[in-house]
């Protein structure tokens, strides 16, 4: 039996690699790592048979004896609350370790395109990682997700209130996105055939639309009339911040090119569509609205 190691159980990306190799047909041993194992989401993990252990990223100590448990390793980091320098810090440390310890698998999760000049920070950090494994010469997959259906959750409150769907992409730029609990499928896949995706990069997307487009499924699914406002790139720096907007300046310029079907192709599953995640999400008609955040404050 393999056993993985997991980093990020109790998120949202290490949360779904959990869902998907508990539920594999092959039986995983799954490890998964947090830094705090006296929390309602580890013990929840733990309830489902998850062996839950406590490491720090920022720490190699605590990690070592984890690392070296398991066969494989599911690696994720966060600049959003680390920052690029602690982000990159803690993905290398782990790195590192996984190197030390002979690990026979590690599947890196970072951003679609970040082996590209992109110029965009998170991008960039994620591109620091990948370098510093394949100079350790792990054996390293690396999957590369776009932009997540979970980032519209953040503008519930604008499409629900306002009947708006405001961001700084420009009138017929497609933005390809993806749902993270594919990210996780797509990962258990790996983990379950590594001598076919140990030394490949893979972009990861489920679906490809306009703004105009987005704010169409958005109107079909809830029964709003939602409309698509295309917020000026100068305007965009003070009300999304530099890091958002740098990061749709790229959409609106280059964007994501993942062949969406070659990538269901090698992983053997279709990739949920921006329909099918915000009907599964609870994204309904008026009458049917679940507890997607937004909606309940205007219920």
């Amino acid at each position: 039996m393999t056993t993985v190691l997991v980093t990020g159980a109790t998120g949202n990306q290490g949360g779904a690699v959990v869902d998907h190799l508990l539920a594999a047909d092959e039986p995983f041993e799954v490890l998964g790592l947090t830094r705090d194992p006296d929390g309602d989401a580890a013990h929840a993990l733990a309830d489902r048979g998850v062996d839950v252990v406590e490491g720090d990223l920022n720490d190699a100590a605590s990690l070592r004896p984890h690392v070296a448990a398991a066969d494989a390793v599911f690696a994720v980091t966060n600049f959003w609350t680390q920052g690029y320098d602690a982000q990159v810090r803690q993905g290398q440390t782990l790195a590192d370790v996984a190197v030390e310890e002979g690990i026979e698998q590690f599947v890196f999760s970072g951003v679609g395109s970040h082996h590209e000049d992109t110029g965009i920070p998170h991008f960039d950090s994620a591109w620091e990682i990948e370098r510093h494994a394949r100079e350790l010469e792990l054996p390293l997959t690396v999957l590369q997700p776009v932009f997540f259906y979970q980032n519209l959750e953040a503008f519930a409150e604008d499409v629900v209130e306002d009947g708006v769907l405001a961001l700084p992409l420009e009138a017929g730029v497609s933005l390809q996105m993806v749902d993270v609990d594919d990210i996780g499928r797509a990962a258990a896949v790996a983990l379950a055939e590594p001598e076919s995706f140990v030394g490949e990069r893979l972009d990861l997307a489920g679906d490809e639309r306009t703004l105009e487009e987005t704010a169409a499924v958005l109107s079909e699914v809830t029964g709003l009339d939602v409309d698509a406002v295309h917020v000026p790139i100068d305007d965009a720096y003070e009300s999304f911040g530099e890091e958002f907007t740098v990061m749709c300046e790229w959409f609106n310029e280059v964007g994501y090119s993942v062949d969406i079907e070659a990538r269901e192709e090698t992983f053997g599953f279709e990739f949920a569509t921006l329909p099918e995640y915000l009907r599964d999400r609870g994204w309904t008609d008026k009458d049917g609205m679940a507890a997607v955040p937004g909606w309940v404050k205007a219920m």
